[in-house]
């Protein structure tokens, strides 16, 4: 078996067991730990994919240059929100707020 398609199969078999690590994780009670975990795998497997299936371990450094531009790309546009939501006030509804930017208040 040539050096590459045995690259493809240890590729296969560390995925199809960080998936059965995934898999056993979510029946496992972690805690506030699950998160981190969770994460943890599935960078591992963004990992392999990366390097073994988009070959970005044997690429020109252009290629690895678009690639970390796509990937800061992404961190923006997924940041851009999250910043958002994280910024914002959290304001009590009232009667009054309710009503003034959608519609008089109704008459009594």
């Amino acid at each position: 078996m040539s050096g590459r398609f045995r690259s493809v199969w240890l590729s296969w078999a560390a995925l199809v067991a960080l998936l059965a690590a995934t898999t056993g994780l979510a029946y496992v009670p972690l805690g506030r730990a699950a998160l981190p975990a969770a994460l943890a795998v599935a960078s591992v497997k963004a990992a392999v994919i990366v390097l073994v299936f988009m070959e970005l371990a044997r690429a020109t450094g252009l290629t690895r240059i678009a690639a970390g531009a796509g990937l800061f790309w992404l961190c923006v546009l997924l940041g851009m929100p999250a910043i958002d939501y994280l910024n914002r006030a959290a304001r009590p509804v009232t009667e009054r707020t309710l009503y003034t930017s959608v519609s008089p208040p109704p008459r009594r």
